[in-house]
């Protein structure tokens, strides 16, 4: 189970149309590029010196996050302080000298209070200026009375490499700015689901040490640039931590501080993986792409050419590898755009422009749109086997030359299914 950052407070402890993109000037001048003067790079030896000057250079602009929430307890542990309100406590980094901080969405959400305190024991009330609970990010603002706050400059986290060192600073278990090191164990974890929700997930993974309180903090590249946001950990595990890369938050952001949340485009296709035997029996050369498995009605493909049993390969000059390279980069194209999306159709590509709606509901967490969704169909679940399938779409059907058979969409660890070999995305003819 992975769990989310926000800790509890310790007492004993002291789009000009509203599309997701901003425009290019507002995308410039808010945030800082450009490494530190650390005096390493990614290819020099990595000394504790280094680690030292880093965290000297980076902590003045790393915060500590206090929160006062009415209702019910967090699940992650929050305390009662009073009858009726709950302490929280996370961590952000000032991104403009002004006063704007990134933290996470769940780090503020529902809170009434939110107090912020700086290495140098300033301390002020901050106000929510915009938050994506789609992306678990949260862009904070607080009034500087004129005093420019000190900085961090974010970096290319496309650029990441695995094996690459990386540092966390944050406010682990209300122990404020704890410095912690590590390296990037693995990129593009998408199937981690830190509440259960579907959200749009690329993290970074980490051996960092980073602990309940580290959510919204800092993940720094030794060039002392913002390379992630560290947002969850495995709860089973030591050493698994879980970071959104800054070039999602890039994203985001301007439209954030300009409207406050983020409204997305979408396609309108539920999708699936591409398996290896699903490549064979289409005749592709290689498993890519996102399969549709249907159509939205009403929807922005409905309508356009596109059909069940097309393969998506390349949407708006993006090859999609992966099936779920497709939700991220329809949700980001940009409402009432028209896009080119080629798909390979009974072994031939071909190529269909749409245009793209606004996604109903976009500032929560993404829903059926553009993903591969099983929510909308009738499914059966066989205890004994331990495997739940859905009925095919007769469209599918045909284009796999089978009368009839059920998709597999979940298989239980042991179960009885699991050892004979079966997995999501198999097809059970019989």
């Amino acid at each position: 189970m992975e769990h989310r950052l926000r800790g509890p407070l310790p007492w004993a402890v002291a789009l000009l149309t509203l599309t997701l993109s901003a425009s290019p000037s507002l995308a410039e001048q808010f945030w800082t590029d450009g490494a530190m003067k650390v005096g390493i790079t990614r290819d020099t030896p990595v000394t504790f010196g280094a680690f030292a000057r880093l965290a000297k250079m980076a902590g003045p602009a790393v915060v500590a996050i206090e929160t006062e929430t009415p209702g019910v307890a967090h699940q992650w542990g929050m305390r009662a302080f009073g009858p009726d309100v709950r302490m929280g406590a996370g961590s952000g980094f000032v991104v403009r000298k002004d006063g704007y901080i990134l933290s996470n969405n769940h780090v503020v959400e529902g809170a009434q209070v939110i107090k912020v305190r700086l290495l140098d024991g300033r301390q002020f009330e901050a106000r929510v200026v915009g938050t994506d609970p789609a992306t678990d990010v949260a862009v904070l603002k607080v009034d500087t009375q004129g005093r420019d706050l000190p900085v961090v400059p974010l970096g290319d986290s496309d650029g990441l490499d695995i094996g690459e060192w990386v540092i966390a600073i944050g406010n682990p278990m209300g122990l404020a700015h704890t410095v912690t090191a590590g390296i990037v164990s693995a990129k593009a974890r998408r199937e981690v689901r830190p509440d259960g929700r579907l959200r749009y997930a690329d993290f970074i993974q980490t051996d960092a040490s980073i602990n309940p309180g580290n959510s919204g903090g800092p993940l720094f590249n030794t060039k002392g640039e913002v390379i992630g946001i560290n947002t969850a950990i495995n709860a089973k595990a030591q050493g698994i931590g879980f970071a959104i890369p800054i070039n999602m938050v890039k994203t985001v952001m301007p439209a954030l501080v300009r409207d406050g949340r983020v409204s997305r485009s979408w396609l309108g296709v539920e999708i699936q993986e591409v398996t290896p035997d699903l490549a064979r029996s289409f005749g592709l050369k290689k498993a890519h792409g996102a399969l549709i498995t249907n159509v939205v009605s009403q929807g922005p493909a409905d309508g356009s050419g596109i059909r069940e049993g097309d393969i998506i390969v390349n949407f708006d000059g993006r090859d999609i590898d992966r099936h779920d390279d497709l939700p991220w980069l329809a949700s980001t194209a940009g409402i009432g755009r028209t896009v080119n999306v080629d798909v390979i159709r009974e072994g031939r590509p071909r190529t269909v422009r749409v245009k793209l709606g606004a996604l109903p509901g976009s500032n929560a967490v993404p829903a059926r749109a553009d993903r591969t969704n099983t929510e909308n169909r009738a499914q059966r679940r066989s205890t004994a086997l331990g495997i739940t399938v859905e009925p095919m779409t007769p469209r599918l059907r045909q284009r796999l030359g089978v009368e009839g058979g059920a998709l597999v969409v979940a298989v239980d660890p042991g179960s009885v299914a699991a050892r004979s070999g079966l997995r999501p995305k198999d097809v059970v003819v019989r």
